[in-house]
């Protein structure tokens, strides 16, 4: 098998260029994407940034569903950027999802709605603490985290037990152990909830760029191997 085309899905505060797009490129050239997610904190120049989002929506929705309004607008924007990467990625074919923290929570709802079906390596996702945020129930607004778990369960369940177990060895969760950031309990909670495997890295910080991108050997590109060959490692 060639090289896998990569779509990398960066992090808050971070975009094309970045460390681990860096990295990616390095090691995989022009089989990898990164599209500009425009997504920030308080940055109100990033278009679905978090802030500029929470103003937009501050006269137009009620005041105890802005927040809940403003993290799922950030949410879609980011995702609806990404589209035409996982769309093109589906259609090539051989091609796996690497997410980092907001992009894994990208990667999550991308799972959630069945938008991306393929190989995909979750780094420090924070579905789990931006999705709190978020109202979910018959009349919510987005799914709340473990209703996001629920939907990718149900998804990967599809087609029976073997079909199921295929597609939970494509996709992974990475976290550290020393992540104060994103709670690895979130991650714990996401892989009970969809069976997917949970990878703890013991110290590992929320950026992990030490344990994965580092020695001769790099951590990072023997989980995109093992997600690429099903589990196969």
């Amino acid at each position: 098998m060639g090289s896998p085309f990569v779509v990398f899905l960066h992090g808050l505060e971070s975009g094309p260029g970045g460390s681990k797009h860096r990295w990616l490129m390095e090691h995989y050239g022009e089989d990898v994407v990164c599209s500009d997610m425009q997504i920030s904190l308080l940055n109100t120049q990033k278009a679905n940034g978090l802030l500029r989002q929470f103003l937009a929506n501050a006269f137009c929705t009620l005041p105890w569903n802005l927040v809940s309004w403003s993290v799922q607008r950030s949410l879609d924007g980011c995702l609806e950027t990404a589209m035409e990467d996982l769309e093109f990625a589906h259609q090539r074919g051989g091609s796996v999802v690497v997410a980092s923290s907001w992009g894994g929570a990208v990667a999550t709802l991308a799972l959630a709605r069945g938008v991306w079906e393929g190989p995909a390596v979750l780094l420090a996702p924070a579905y789990g603490r931006i999705g709190r945020y978020i109202r979910g129930g018959p009349n919510g607004i987005g799914l709340a985290p473990e209703e996001a778990y629920a939907a990718i369960a149900s998804r990967l369940a599809e087609g029976g037990p073997e079909a199921a177990a295929r597609r939970r060895r494509q996709l992974l969760i990475v976290h550290g152990s020393g992540d104060d950031t994103v709670p690895i309990a979130d991650s714990r909670a996401m892989a009970v909830a969809t069976g997917i495997e949970l990878r703890e890295i013991e110290g590992a910080d929320h950026r992990l760029n030490a344990a994965l991108l580092q020695d001769e050997e790099p951590l990072l590109k023997t989980l995109i191997n093992q997600v690429i060959n099903g589990g196969i490692s």
